[in-house]
């Protein structure tokens, strides 16, 4: 039995050279903890892993004039705990703090989870509200700068080619007048896969709490996490209030049924929607808070 070829590039130059080599058998290592259940899921075993654990740039969280940088060998643990990331994207360390277990938050990373393109990894939609740019490193050493909405197509599915890799993830720190949150609904309280997540990014201005910049991410329901014009435009231009928080949440639910028509499992996600919704605009710190009315029947439009 053949055993596969294990390189760990120390700089970005021998990480380019390292991509130069692989095959469409050949894996890239972050963390290891989809890669290992999928290379058993698989039954097989790839020719090349390159190791991206010595590359001492793709640790780093920074902050350079007007951009934050997030390296993708940064682990959940250290996003929830830094302190830059907790100031400038409260969004992405509250995503980070609800990735798994301990254990998976100090092994996962956050290139692995944008990687594997799970529609249910938590930190896709927190990167959308903050609209991410990704920097990718070709095998010829060149990068490129990508949204993560390009990134990201569906479940399992990136737009990454043979000898690319992501280096780090590239966006506007949030100024102290903007607000963000992330939610997600789960089979339990811990150690939970969403069924349901979002993360928004908005302004709160004025003695009327006008609502601006709104941005809106939802993730586990369709192929990929997204965001939806319809919910944004709910709140966007309007004073935070009862009237805005029930048309948020009306919006978000109209926007998963969109998404996944016919599902078996859309009455429970447009009612789960509501509790999201609830969550988000309380969380957001927006006055009044928000107690949707579940009793009734949700429509399924």
């Amino acid at each position: 039995m053949s055993h596969a070829e294990l390189l760990t590039p120390a700089d970005l130059y021998e990480l380019a050279a390292a991509l130069a080599q692989m095959t469409p058998r050949s894996r890239l290592l972050a963390g290891g903890t989809d890669l290992v259940n999928a290379l058993r899921r698989e039954g097989t075993e790839p020719d090349l892993l390159v190791d991206l654990s010595d590359l001492t740039e793709l640790h780093i969280v920074s902050r350079e004039e007007r951009l934050l940088h997030v390296g993708s060998m940064v682990t959940f643990s250290e996003l929830q705990a830094d302190r830059v990331v907790r100031d400038c994207a409260p969004c992405l360390a509250q995503a980070a703090a609800q990735v798994g277990s301990v254990q998976i938050r100090n092994l996962a990373t956050v290139g692995g989870n944008v990687a594997s393109a799970s529609p249910c990894g938590d930190s896709i939609p927190a990167l959308m509200a903050l609209e991410a740019r990704v920097t990718v490193l070709q095998r010829d050493g060149t990068t490129s700068l990508r949204p993560i909405r390009d990134v990201v197509l569906g479940p399992g599915t990136t737009s990454l080619a043979l000898g690319e890799a992501i280096v780090d993830f590239v966006f506007a720190p949030l100024e102290p007048s903007q607000r963000s949150v992330f939610v997600k609904i789960g089979s339990r309280s811990a150690v939970s896969v969403a069924r349901l997540s979002a993360a928004v990014v908005l302004q709160c201005d004025g003695r009327e709490g006008t609502l601006s910049g709104v941005r809106v991410a939802l993730g586990a329901v369709g192929a990929t996490a997204f965001r939806d014009p319809t919910v944004e435009a709910s709140l966007e231009g309007a004073p935070a209030g009862p009237a805005a928080a029930r048309r948020f949440a009306d919006a978000c639910a109209d926007a998963i049924s969109g998404a996944i028509p016919g599902r078996p499992s859309l009455p429970y996600k447009r009612r789960a929607a509501l509790g999201l919704a609830c969550d988000a605009w309380n969380g957001l710190g927006l006055d009044p808070r928000f107690e949707p009315d579940t009793s009734a029947d949700v429509p399924v439009s």
